[in-house]
């Protein structure tokens, strides 16, 4: 299983913004939790279609 590092970070800022004290914190919990559960429901990692790119070869340009 690779590791999805977006989650990781997503996951840190909810933390932070749960713990912060300004008017605008609830509006950022709903946000970034919208955005763990789209990334859970779909199953993907926004940094997973990188790393596959990155490992798929090209193809040549000559036919």
């Amino acid at each position: 299983m690779s590791r999805c590092y977006c989650r990781v970070v997503l996951s840190i800022l909810v933390i932070v913004f749960a713990w912060l004290t300004v008017s605008w914190a609830n509006i950022a919990l709903t946000v970034l939790g919208a955005l763990l559960a789209i990334q859970a429901l779909a199953g993907a990692c926004c940094c997973a279609s990188k790393r596959e790119e990155k490992a798929a070869p090209e193809p040549s340009a000559t036919e």
